[in-house]
């Protein structure tokens, strides 16, 4: 049966809830490592210091547990050109929790997978994924306290993603922690502004990652200058202390245009200036622009931009993205399809390029079965040594959904591998598994908020 919310009513003093924040926050800020559950000492920390009593003001919660089991035949489990064949057996407990309150709202979802391998390829694993969110609205309409935290398993590359290979290699679990306390206020009745401080902290198991603390300053501001166009100006400053230490700054302007509905035209540029601890400084500029139009029957949406995300193991990297998707929805679905193309650059960067090209698919067979069909084919050039790897890859799924919320699906995915030079990405994988999972209860829909995360 699922679980109905409890209401309950709690008084709350703003005094005794700043002082907590502020011994939370401060606590998370000196932690010299981020730990993975960094977010529930934090959580744990101001809900201990918050006093409660009954009152007047309601809240709602709702709890949902979760268990899945699995199997799954592999037949190539380190993604080698020599093959290892195992059969993997997962459990997979979780809870989903949602607690919406006139002070503040929290969601959190969280899994433990346990992996056993039968042929003792690999050793039994671990994973965990984690993730929570929290606004805290200390002052109605005005100041917020924005807080996320989230654990996983993540490629080593950002610009090829291992996840779909594999459950472990050439990956890390990763802890990403970001506290941001904001203002939030209309100065003019077209004009909202946003202004606060961001604390970003990110950790990698693996020794290779990249491990950082930031401390960002952020000014927005957006004028609406029709119903449908808006006009955007934003200023950010970055401290990053980590072995690439640098300091950046980022002013940019943009716009928004709607033009009828399900159809927008939207652009941003700007320019980054990068000081680094030792010495060396760069000036590059940088833009995200694109438009989405709705035709009859299907959607088109052209994407640009030039940005500089941090890669986990060679630090901030230059990132230019082209893409071109195509949607088309059915009476009982949906098709896509889509192509890109990504240029990175850095003093560490393997990859150079990358070319993409997939169709996705979804479909409702019959009332609570439903199919999904995935394929792409992809390119890497790499500059070490000058040659390039192809990549094909295909995923199907099955799935049906019985009362009492409880879903069986079977899925199968090929990925075929080929480099003229790397000898390594020469492989072809084969995944089939079949899981089981029942969820115990049902998460509340969100309440409407006045301010929202950044």
């Amino acid at each position: 049966m699922p679980l109905h919310p409890y209401a309950v009513r709690i008084s709350l003093s703003t005094a005794s809830i700043l002082r907590s924040l502020a011994t939370a926050f401060l606590y998370a800020a000196r932690c010299p490592l981020p730990p993975a559950l960094l977010c529930a000492a934090f959580t744990l920390c101001t809900l201990y210091a918050v006093p409660c009593t009954l009152s007047t003001a309601y809240a709602d919660f709702a709890v949902s547990p979760t268990i899945a089991v699995s199997e799954e035949y592999n037949d190539n489990v380190f993604v080698s050109p020599v093959r290892k064949t195992d059969y993997i057996t997962s459990l997979m407990p979780g809870i989903i929790l949602s607690y919406n309150a006139p002070f503040w709202d929290w969601d959190l979802a969280y899994n433990f997978a346990y992996r056993y391998y039968a042929r003792k390829s690999q050793e039994d694993d671990k994973s965990h994924n984690l993730s929570m969110h929290g606004l805290t609205r200390l002052i109605d309409d005005f100041l917020f306290l924005d807080i996320s935290d989230n654990y996983s398993r993540v490629s080593l590359n950002i610009a090829r993603d291992r996840t779909q290979e594999s459950n472990f290699v050439n990956q890390s679990d990763s802890n990403n922690f970001t506290a941001s306390p904001y203002l939030r206020f209309h100065p003019a009745p077209k004009v909202l502004m946003r202004t606060g401080y961001r604390y970003m902290n990110v950790w990698y198991k693996d020794p290779a990652g990249i491990d950082r603390r930031d401390h960002v300053g952020f000014m927005e501001a957006t004028y609406e200058l029709s119903p449908k166009l808006n006009l955007t100006a934003n200023y950010t400053y970055t401290h990053e202390n980590s072995i690439q230490a640098y300091n950046r700054h980022e002013p940019n302007v943009g716009f928004r245009y709607e033009y009828k509905e399900r159809s927008s035209i939207f652009g941003q540029g700007g320019y980054t200036w990068f000081n680094s601890r030792n010495g060396n400084a760069s000036n590059d500029p940088f833009w995200n622009a694109g438009i989405t139009h709705s035709f009859d029957h299907f959607l088109v949406s052209l994407t640009s931009g030039v940005q500089y995300p941090v890669d986990p193991v060679s630090g901030v990297t230059r990132e230019t993205d082209y893409s071109l998707a195509v949607t088309k929805e059915l009476s009982r679905g949906s098709i896509g399809a889509n192509v890109s193309y990504s240029k990175y650059s850095g003093d560490n960067v393997d990859i150079e390029s990358r070319y993409s090209g997939g169709i996705n698919a979804s479909y409702e067979l019959l009332e609570h079965l439903n199919t999904t069909l995935t394929g792409s084919i992809e390119k890497y050039d790499h500059r070490a040594v000058n040659s390039y790897t192809r990549r094909i890859y295909v995923s199907s799924g099955l799935s049906y959904t019985f009362p009492r919320e409880i879903a069986l699906a079977l899925n199968y995915s090929f990925i075929d591998s080929d480099s003229p030079v790397i000898l390594a990405d020469r492989y072809q994988i084969n995944r089939v598994s079949l899981s089981l999972s029942k969820s115990f209860g049902r998460v509340l829909p969100r309440q409407s908020t006045t301010g929202s995360g950044h």
